[in-house]
């Protein structure tokens, strides 16, 4: 088993569809529901390991890391399309800003893009990286050149066929407009440093070692370059112009299973099957997918009673996942994820600034609380990274509720009762957020700190995350990894060029946690760099730069007659509505 591979965490179901009469009145009794969807950001998704090395012939590793044979899915072949002739109905609680793949970020925006569009490469659901539009890999003996060999007869939407040209266009368009996750690559290749080598092969000649490489190449999105430069806008990328911004802001320019049909950005998108995608359809696949903006808990349960909505977004309320599950057509499937609910702890303000004060803090705090009264779906944490990671390490140090040590640790530090005051921030929306927030200030007071509480819009606190000054002392913030490696479990959230972002609101600036991150991303052996990551779980525990409240359960309800949801190791990878089909 690979050293950040995750366990098999399973496949869910999902599913019913609506006659297109039937999708007339869904869409009518929506009514004015679904303006502006819940803040991002805010919620559990899921990400898996997968970032065993690569050989340097590309094979499958036996960790189960990069896989490189074009038989590694055993959905590669032709193009199957037994459809049902049915709709899949779905809500998400999100406006989607964007489907632009350079621009996407959220896990809204990563389901249309996760369908839209295909990567090079492709998660598991064990996080194992699976060939994709690219049938194999090689890698070089110094780790620094990656060989993408390009599958034969993949189309576009538009009909164009997949080259080396539209890998090289992709990425240098990704780099250039310099939004979404672009910076993973930035300091590690060079747009000069992509080669085309024949119509099928294209080399990317890194900087230097970089082990998250492969894994973060399921976040680019490849794009047909001629249907993308026959739709150029003026802009300031000179002869290719706005590079199609303005064009792929209302469509798509990708190979993906759908294709788009339809897109209003406060409202909803609705997919249309490709019949001629590479790969098979499972017997009963869905011929359209509309996804609607609904905010309302209530309507969410009444339409899942009523039938007509299929699958729900993933952070209903409670009162609605119990709802669905008292119904006989219904059910609610719940997946442990692959991030956390931190306490993120501002480690540059006083006086959290003192080591002291968040040990006490992390001490005297009643996680159990939380994972038997207020969240009892979800898992109680173990350090700073979850157990469903291949690298976690089981014995890290996770505090427990001890008030009366807590108290020794500030007596010890000369502190005395009344004398800390803190603000704790946590998203307003979520009702369990503040009860949370509410324990947290109960527990605190009990070992003689004060605490306000401070409920803000997601937007606020992205804004107050930007400066230490600005940050609260304790900020109740989950965190899932965006692409299947536990690189961006570590990167993002602690290391000091990631810092001053809503990932990063510990403030971090330690060396040897610096040191420890850039040494795994430099060591491709995956054993080697497995226990990296275990040392450095330990490091981050000893600092209590956080406090680790629990590992995240995704929760979705389906009808009993949808399946085949499948929880991938990426952000939003789980709405690969090709899985899906019904069963009825």
């Amino acid at each position: 088993m690979s050293d950040e591979r995750s366990p098999a965490d399973g496949s869910i179901d999902v599913r019913d569809l609506l006659s297109e009469q039937s999708r007339r009145r869904f869409l009518a009794s929506l009514g004015a529901v679904g303006a502006a969807g819940v803040a991002g950001c805010g919620g559990d998704g899921g990400s898996g390991d997968g970032d065993g090395g690569s050989g340097g012939d590309g094979s499958d590793d036996s960790d189960g890391g990069y896989g490189g044979s074009t038989d590694a899915q055993s959905d590669d072949a032709s193009t199957g399309t037994a459809g049902s002739g049915r709709t899949l109905t779905a809500n998400i609680t999100q406006r989607l800003g964007t489907v632009d793949p350079a621009k996407g970020t959220d896990y809204v925006q990563a389901m249309a893009l996760v369908n839209l569009y295909d990567p090079l490469v492709f998660p598991d659901s064990e996080g194992t990286i699976q060939p994709n539009l690219a049938s194999d890999w090689s890698v070089s003996e110094d780790n620094t050149t990656y060989t993408f060999t390009l599958r034969e007869g993949v189309t576009f939407h538009s009909g164009n066929e997949l080259t080396a040209e539209d890998v090289k266009f992709t990425v240098e368009r990704f780099m250039d407009i310099g939004q979404g996750y672009a910076s993973l690559l930035t300091g590690v290749l060079s747009k000069e440093n992509i080669t085309v080598e024949d119509e099928r092969t294209v080399t990317f000649e890194l900087d230097e070692p970089y082990s998250p490489f492969v894994p973060i190449m399921v976040l680019v999105f490849i794009m047909d370059k001629q249907l993308v430069m026959d739709n150029l806008a003026d802009g300031e990328y000179g002869d290719r112009g706005d590079y199609g911004q303005e064009y792929i802001n209302d469509n798509d320019a990708g190979s993906g299973a759908y294709a788009l049909e339809e897109f209003t950005r406060g409202s909803g998108i609705v997919f249309s099957k490709f019949d001629d995608y590479f790969k098979e359809f499972p017997e009963g696949s869905f011929d359209t997918v509309d996804v609607q903006i609904i905010t309302e808990n209530s309507t969410v349960q009444s339409l899942m009673n009523s039938d007509e909505l299929d699958m729900t977004g993933q952070y209903q309320n409670e009162r609605t996942y119990s709802a669905i599950e008292e119904m006989d057509h219904a059910r609610v499937d719940k997946i442990p994820t692959f991030g956390l609910l931190y306490f993120k702890i501002n480690t540059q303000k006083p006086p959290t600034d003192d080591p002291a004060v968040r040990e006490a803090m992390a001490w005297g705090f009643d996680y159990e609380q939380v994972v038997t009264e207020i969240m009892p779906d979800m898992q109680r944490a173990q350090g700073p990274l979850p157990p469903t990671w291949g690298s976690h390490k089981e014995d890290v140090m996770q505090p427990s509720y001890d008030p009366e040590r807590a108290k020794r640790v500030l007596e010890d530090a000369g502190y005395s009762e009344g004398e800390i005051t803190i603000q704790n921030t946590f998203t307003s929306s979520y009702g369990f957020q503040e009860r949370i927030g509410l324990l947290f200030q109960e527990n605190m007071a009990e070992i003689g700190i004060d605490v306000e509480l401070n409920p803000q819009t997601w937007g606020t606190i992205t804004e107050l995350a930007t400066s230490p000054e600005d940050t609260p002392h304790t900020n109740q913030v989950f965190y899932v990894p965006t692409y299947p490696s536990a690189d961006s479990m570590f990167y993002n959230q602690f290391h000091s060029e990631a810092a001053s972002t809503w990932m990063s609101m510990e403030h971090l600036e330690n060396d040897e946690v610096d040191s420890l991150i850039e040494e795994a991303r430099a060591t491709p052996d995956p054993d080697a760099r497995a226990e990296i990551y275990r040392e450095l779980q330990s490091v981050l525990a000893g600092l209590y730069c956080d406090m680790h409240i629990y590992h995240t359960v995704k929760k979705i309800g389906f009808q009993n007659d949808v399946e085949g949801l499948t929880l991938r190791p990426a952000q939003g990878f789980e709405y690969t509505f090709r899985d899906l089909h019904h069963t009825g």
